[in-house]
């Protein structure tokens, strides 16, 4: 009897983790809201707020893996990963690429 209520509750979090799995768009709107808030400058945000969408975009792959993503940015010579899960992400990795 545990072993199926263990597999009931496995099945309904892969599906909910599945459905909750976000998309290239929810994480580049993220990404831009993690810029501002951590911009000193006004000139700068500004600068966010007007191309940030298609900058964070051009510079970001997303490797789907159904049940979450994994979203690398290459930004000058700096990849930063993250998770994308139940419509969260989660800072992975933030390494210098030469």
């Amino acid at each position: 009897m545990k072993k199926y209520i263990f597999i009931i509750i496995l099945a309904i979090v892969l599906i909910v983790s599945a459905k909750t799995n976000p998309s290239k768009h929810q994480f580049v709107l993220w990404a831009k809201d993690k810029l501002v808030e951590q911009s000193n400058n006004k000139y700068l945000k500004f600068g966010i707020e007007l191309v940030g969408d298609k900058l964070i975009s051009s510079v970001t792959k997303k490797h789907d893996y159904v049940f979450f993503s994994l979203y690398e940015v290459k930004v000058l010579d700096q990849e930063i990963k993250v998770i994308g899960v139940f419509d969260r992400f989660i800072p992975i990795s933030k390494k210098d690429v030469k």
